[in-house]
């Protein structure tokens, strides 16, 4: 091969391995710190179209009638998919529209008014929380359903931290935390490599 395309090579070639090693260190940092990426979420780049199937696919979990509120709503894709018996409520780690509660669950020392709201969808967020057990706990009071997907470590075998991933949970895991938190698993199925779970709240 000549200098010259050696050179045009080089000139030309995707940064992809630098910017997943940057990545990696971003991640390593913000588990250190126990702190939220909240400058990848405020940029829309970082939304993917494709995951609004997995949004979908939680969205069918959602009964009839329910007051929902979406944690990490990003384009609200979820407002417009759900029928009319559904209320929705959008909440985000960052501003993205004028009627989106900001709300970050890594930082539960904020209060948030839960009580207008019996159901939770929370489609790619769970794999940003360090503290799953506290966020089941927090909604716990109000909370009867849960809709969310999670990336188990078993299961999904994608590098958690070239992914931004802050924790770490197999299935089993996560299933034990959800029983401890007193939900009960009443459908599952798999988007990918990601779990999706509908959970409902145990009667006492």
């Amino acid at each position: 091969m000549s200098l010259l395309k050696k050179i045009k090579n080089k000139l030309f070639q995707k940064p992809q391995n630098s910017e997943r090693s940057d990545q990696v260190a971003k991640t390593k940092e913000l588990r250190a710190e126990a702190s939220s990426d909240v400058e990848r979420w405020s940029k829309n780049q970082s939304l993917k179209e494709d995951w609004n199937i997995r949004t979908k696919m939680l969205g069918d979990f959602v009964p009839n009638g329910s007051k929902v509120i979406e944690f990490g709503a990003g384009a609200m894709f979820l407002k417009d998919y759900l029928n009319d018996t559904i209320t929705y409520t959008a909440s985000d780690i960052v501003q993205r529209y004028p009627e989106t509660i900001v709300f970050d669950l890594n930082d539960l020392s904020r209060k948030i008014d839960l009580t207008p709201y019996d159901t939770a969808v929370l489609s790619g967020v769970l794999e940003y929380i360090y503290d799953i057990e506290a966020v089941l706990l927090f909604l716990y009071p109000n909370i009867k359903n849960i809709c969310v997907s999670y990336c188990c470590a078993d299961i999904a075998k994608d590098n958690r931290l070239k992914n931004g991933w802050l924790s770490d949970y197999t299935e089993v895991a996560l299933k034990e935390i959800f029983e401890s938190c007193h939900y009960e698993v009443m459908e599952q199925t798999l988007w990918r490599s990601q779990s999706l779970f509908y959970l409902r709240k145990k009667r006492n």
